[in-house]
C-alpha cells in the first residue's frame, strides 16, 4: 500500500498560478507526518530566484545557464540549482514552528522528471541533503515516522499531479507512487500548543582562536541547554499525564459529562491548549577552560507548536521542546549573521555589551490555520516581516495587520543594569524588562575593607594600652 498525502485544497490555486508561467519552478513542501502511511501538506513555497545585483551579472548568469544546458543536454525540467534549494531549506527552518517540517520538494515543469533515471538520483540526493538539515539535533526533536520523503511533479501543460516517495536510507530503492489528494481543512482539527518560558543560561566565552567563533561557542552552549529542554516536563490542563494518553483528552477536564458531536469536531479547524513547562537544571561536567567573559542569555520567549488532533502527550511534548530549541537557535543564528565583520577579540577596556537578538512575530498561512514565525531586529516593524515572508515562503498576499507582533515585546535594559554587568557580555533575547541582574562582587573593595577594619582594631588596641599606662 502506497503513502497517502493530503493537502489543503487552496494550494491547488497556488499551483495553477505557478504553472501558468510555463517555466520550471522548484520549491519545498511543508507539513507534518500524521502516521506511517499518511502525511499532511499545509503549504508550498517556491525557491526564490538568486539575487543578481546588476544587468551584466544577470546576462552572464543567463548565458552560463544556457551553455551548461547545451553541453550537458539538460532539459528544462533539470534547469534549477540544487544549492539554492538547500539554502532555501536552511532559512525556512528558522520560520517553521515546532511540529511542522519540510516533507519534500515539488517541481513544476513540462516534462516528467520521474521518467529520467539521472533526474531520479538527483532528486534523491537533494532530499537526502534536506534531511540532513532537518535532522540537526539543535532544531529537531520529533523525528520523522518513516525514511520516506515526498517528491511532487506538476505538469505546467496538463496540470497533472504525480507524487512519489523516496527512501533516503536506501540509495538503490526505486521511487514509490503515492496518492496525492486535495482535502478541505486537511489535517483538521489541529492542536496549537502555546506557552511562555523564561530562558536563563550562562555561556563562558573565550578569546582564544582555538575556541572557535561566537556562533560555534553559542551552539555549544545551546546544545548543553538543549539537554535540559529535552528532559523538561509538560503539563497539559495543569496536570501531569501519561505519555500514551491523547493530548486532547489530557487537556480536557473530566467529569463534565459533555461530549462534542462528530459534526462539531469536523468543523473545528484548530484548538488551542495552554501548556506549562518545567525545565530542570542539569549539572554538566565540562573540561576546565579559560574564559575571558561570560554571556548571560536571559528573557522570556513565546512558544507556539502544532500537532495533529490524534497526537499523544509524548508527541505534543516533543514538538514543544522542538519549538523552544528551534526558536532559540534561530534568534542566535540570525544575530550571529548580523555580527559578521564586527566580532572583535581581546578588548580589555570594553565592559558590558548589550546584544539584542530578534524577537518573534507570527503570520498566518493562506490556506491553513497554522502560523509561521519571523524574527524582527530592534527598529524593524511588520513591513519588514512582510518582505521577508514574501521572499522566503512566497506569502505575498499578507497585509500589515496579518503580522502578529504582539506576542513578544522589545527588550529594555537600562544603563544601571549594564554597569552592574560590567564584567560579562549580556545577551538579552526578550521581550519583557529584565531586572534580575545581581551586582558582582568587587574583590578589591572587600580586601580594602578588610585592611581598614584591621587597622582600626590595631589603633583601638594601642589607644587602650596608652590609657592604661597613664
Amino acid at each position: 500500500m502506497g503513502r497517502t498525502v493530503i493537502a489543503e485544497d487552496g494550494i491547488e490555486t497556488y499551483v495553477a498560478r505557478l504553472a501558468s508561467k510555463k517555466v520550471t519552478v522548484v520549491g519545498l513542501l511543508f507539513g507534518q507526518e500524521i502516521s506511517a502511511q499518511k502525511s499532511c501538506v499545509i503549504h508550498l513555497a517556491r525557491t526564490p530566484d538568486p539575487v543578481i545585483e546588476d544587468e551584466e551579472e544577470e546576462s552572464e548568469s543567463s548565458l552560463q545557464t544556457q551553455n551548461k544546458n547545451v553541453h550537458t543536454g539538460n532539459s528544462p525540467t533539470e534547469d534549477f540549482d540544487d544549492s539554492l534549494v538547500l539554502d532555501h531549506a536552511r532559512q525556512v527552518m528558522r520560520s517553521l514552528p515546532g511540529g511542522i517540517t519540510i516533507l519534500g520538494v515539488f517541481i513544476v515543469s513540462s516534462s516528467d522528471p520521474f521518467q529520467n533515471p539521472a533526474m531520479n538520483n538527483r532528486i534523491r540526493k537533494l532530499l537526502t541533503s534536506i534531511d540532513v538539515i532537518i535532522g540537526k539535533s539543535s532544531i529537531t526533536v520529533r523525528q520523522q515516522l518513516t525514511c520516506e520523503r515526498i517528491a511532487l511533479h506538476i505538469s505546467n501543460t496538463t496540470i497533472k499531479y504525480t507524487c512519489k516517495t523516496f527512501e533516503i536510507d536506501s540509495p538503490v530503492a526505486s521511487p514509490k507512487p503515492a496518492d496525492w489528494k486535495f482535502v478541505n481543512a486537511a489535517g483538521s482539527p489541529w492542536i496549537e500548543l502555546h506557552c511562555t518560558t523564561n530562558i536563563e543560561l550562562f555561556i563562558g566565552l573565550s578569546d582564544s582562536e582555538s575556541s572557535g567563533t561566537l556562533r560555534q561557542q553559542l551552539e555549544t552552549g545551546i546544545d548543553l541547554y538543549g539537554k535540559a529542554v529535552k528532559q523538561c516536563i509538560c503539563l497539559f490542563g495543569g496536570k501531569f499525564s501519561s505519555e500514551s494518553e491523547l493530548v486532547d483528552d489530557a487537556s480536557t477536564e473530566k467529569g463534565t459529562g459533555k461530549k462534542k458531536s462528530k459534526q462539531q469536531n469536523s468543523e473545528e479547524r484548530i484548538k488551542t491548549i495552554n501548556v506549562q513547562i518545567l525545565i530542570p537544571e542539569l549539572e554538566v561536567k565540562q573540561e576546565k577552560q579559560e574564559c575571558s567573559s561570560e554571556l548571560r542569555f536571559g528573557g522570556q520567549m513565546c512558544i507556539k507548536a502544532y500537532i495533529h488532533g490524534k497526537a499523544t502527550v509524548r508527541e505534543a511534548s516533543q514538538v514543544i521542546r522542538e519549538d523552544i530549541l528551534r526558536s532559540l537557535w534561530a534568534r542566535c543564528d540570525m544575530h550571529c549573521d548580523s555580527l559578521i565583520g564586527e566580532e572583535q577579540r581581546g578588548q580589555p577596556d570594553v565592559k558590558a555589551v548589550l546584544h539584542e537578538p530578534p524577537r518573534r512575530v507570527l503570520a498566518p498561512l493562506p490556506f491553513s490555520p497554522i502560523s509561521v514565525s519571523d524574527y524582527l531586529f530592534p527598529g524593524e516593524g511588520p513591513a519588514d516581516s512582510l518582505a521577508s515572508l514574501a521572499d522566503l515562503l512566497d506569502l505575498g498576499t499578507l497585509l500589515d495587520g496579518d503580522v502578529q507582533d504582539y506576542w513578544e515585546a522589545a527588550a529594555e535594559v537600562n544603563d544601571a543594569e549594564l554597569q552592574i554587568q560590567s564584567d560579562s557580555t549580556l545577551l538579552e533575547t526578550t521581550i519583557s524588562k529584565q531586572n534580575t541582574a545581581t551586582p558582582s562582587t568587587n574583590s578589591r573593595a572587600i580586601l580594602l575593607s578588610g585592611l581598614i577594619a584591621l587597622l582600626a582594631i590595631v589603633l583601638s588596641y594601642l589607644t587602650l594600652q596608652i590609657f592604661r599606662t597613664n
